[in-house]
């Protein structure tokens, strides 16, 4: 069974927990409820390292979000 991990995002003024396989598909799920223009991510690995990171949004293919 895959292990889920555990995403934190902070965008300054909210805090959200979530779930999912890899940094992506999280980020993803995520940026659909915000606003914000950058997001703090912070996350488990598999190998137990704290990771964290400054993220901007919209996140994704750039061709395919230009479409919009």
């Amino acid at each position: 069974m895959p292990k889920m991990r555990t995403f934190t995002f902070n965008d300054g003024s909210e805090t959200k927990t979530v779930e999912a396989l890899s940094y992506k598909k999280a980020v993803r799920s995520f940026q659909g409820s915000t606003k914000a223009k950058s997001v703090r991510v912070e996350w488990e690995a598999k190998k137990g390292g704290l990771y964290e990171k400054q993220q901007t949004l919209p996140y994704g293919r750039a061709k395919k979000i230009a479409r919009w």
